[in-house]
């Protein structure tokens, strides 16, 4: 008896927490991306609280142990095919025009909460086929990643955590697809800038990039019931850091731009703009750009011989915004 198919979808739910967009087998439910390296779905986990022992006892008595609060937390590897998982881990975006549209994303300004999505996994095989569900799922982190050296494509790790999980007691008879009219490529073409005395010049000899976008998030618990069944144990709600935190790390060979980067290392004042921009098509891109960035670590090295000089500088942005054109409504960014 083996597993040896499954079926991973999402979709964004107009409520925190209530499953109701995957609530019957009918549903839609959307594909991430494309991935296959091993995905963690936030399944539960929870430690235990006991009782003193009595006199000489090593072990306390039937009742007198307990679970204490979950954990729900997953992590999925994905290669990026739109810009739909940077919205849910920026938390707001606007879209102008018709197809191809522009999705402008950042985070939020109003007070409001990043938005949440339903996962439905399932799994077939020659067992019996099984149902999971995992319900006010928001974004702890995403790390979007490009490697030279690897596949050479866009992908990302997607850090989550989920209020609850649930057995629907259905199956999806649609399989989980991308949404309508997305381009099924990968990003691979990387133009990379840095903003030298209002000049931008290319970042040369860069090996591999990484682009960390943190939440913070944090599971707030409370004494709750639903339908009469308490529900403490789970969180009822997600808090997020007050300030969301960015990273990124450009692995790169010394060429032209390191010196740049060396004396904004040593500058108390950072305003220089970084902007990182895959395209598969002038009307079809994912455009980071990272406003007033402190390069905080620059390493001065000496290689082994016969290796290059290969270094992972680390800039810290002040601020963050993602530009996406696609052919993808604005309806399926959640809007």
């Amino acid at each position: 008896m083996s597993y040896t198919e499954f079926k991973d979808g999402y979709a964004i739910e107009a409520t925190f927490k209530d499953g109701t967009t995957i609530d019957g087998a009918g549903d839609t439910a959307y594909l991430f991306g494309a991935f296959s390296e091993q995905a963690e779905w936030p399944s539960d986990e929870y430690d235990m609280n006991y009782t003193a022992t009595g006199v000489n006892a090593k072990e306390v008595g039937a009742g007198l142990l307990w679970k204490t609060q979950g954990r729900l937390r997953g992590m999925i590897p994905v290669v990026i095919q739109n810009g739909i998982l940077c919205k849910l881990a920026m938390g707001y975006s606007t879209t102008a025009g018709a197809d191809p549209y522009t999705h402008t994303i950042t985070p939020t300004t109003d007070g409001s909460l990043l938005p949440s999505i339903v996962i439905q996994h399932e799994e077939k095989g020659t067992a019996t086929d099984e149902e999971y569900q995992f319900q006010g799922v928001k974004i702890d982190s995403l790390l979007l990643s490009h490697d030279a050296a690897g596949p050479n494509i866009l992908m990302a790790k997607v850090e989550i955590m989920a209020a609850k999980t649930i057995d629907p007691g259905f199956a999806l008879t649609n399989d989980p697809a991308l949404p309508a009219t997305a381009n099924t490529d990968p990003y691979t073409a990387l133009t990379r800038t840095w903003d030298y005395g209002g000049t931008p010049i290319a970042i040369d000899g860069l090996q591999k990039i990484e682009i960390s976008i943190a939440n913070g998030l944090n599971a707030e618990y409370a004494h709750s019931y639903d339908t009469g069944v308490y529900t403490g144990r789970d969180p009822y709600m997600f808090t997020e850091a007050a300030r969301k935190e960015y990273r990124i790390t450009l692995t790169m060979y010394k060429n032209t731009i390191e010196r740049a980067l060396w004396t904004e290392l040593k500058t108390a004042s950072n305003t220089k703009e970084a902007l990182f921009k895959w395209t598969r098509s002038a009307n079809d891109y994912i455009q980071v750009t990272a406003t007033d960035c402190n390069v905080i670590i620059h390493p001065v090295t000496t290689p082994k011989v016969g290796e290059g000089d290969l270094v992972d500088i680390v800039l810290v942005p002040r601020a963050l915004s993602i530009e996406v054109k696609d052919s993808i409504a604005g309806g399926l960014y959640g809007e």
